[in-house]
């Protein structure tokens, strides 16, 4: 038996995440304002190669919602996970426990705050914003990203070039 008091909750407490099959994402959907926000807060934690794993993925329709792995299909989230075994670790405790810690530990591993990285998951899964509009929020951090190195380089060149 699973003791609520030590793994966090009360067996009514328990937030499961829907199946990909019962989630309904229309394209159109425009997530209202602040969701831009929540993307970041999450994301921008990435690393460079994960972020445009995520963003490939999600070109190429080979994300899952409703859990952190379904087939070899990834949670935008588990994407920023170090390892196969951490998202079935995940897996493990949103079923066996609950939503909110596997967010929390999920959370600690890409270094995002736990309330930032849960609301995104609880948006994503009920289908609140679309691949198309996520894919263009992550765009956006990964151009930032790539003006943020072309400046870099840019400085680094001029001061090699600077006589001494």
């Amino acid at each position: 038996m699973i003791h609520p008091f030590i793994f966090g909750g009360e067996r009514a407490e328990k937030r499961f995440r829907s199946s990909p099959s019962k989630t309904l994402v229309l394209d159109e959907v425009q997530p209202e304002p602040g969701r831009g926000l929540m993307v970041r807060q999450v994301f921008t934690h990435f690393q460079n190669l994960n972020l445009r794993v995520l963003i490939e993925d999600l070109r190429r329709g080979q994300v899952t919602r409703g859990n952190w792995s379904f087939g070899d299909d990834l949670c935008p989230a588990a994407h920023g996970l170090a390892s196969g075994q951490t998202v079935s670790v995940l897996r493990y405790l949103s079923q066996a426990v609950d939503l909110p810690r596997a967010c929390r530990q999920a959370a600690q591993e890409i270094g995002v705050p736990p309330r930032f990285l849960e609301r995104f998951v609880l948006n994503w899964d009920s289908g609140g914003m679309s691949q198309e509009w996520l894919l263009v929020q992550l765009e956006e951090i990964w151009n930032e990203r790539q003006a943020d190195a072309d400046a870099v380089q840019g400085l680094i060149r001029a001061e090699s070039s600077a006589p001494i």
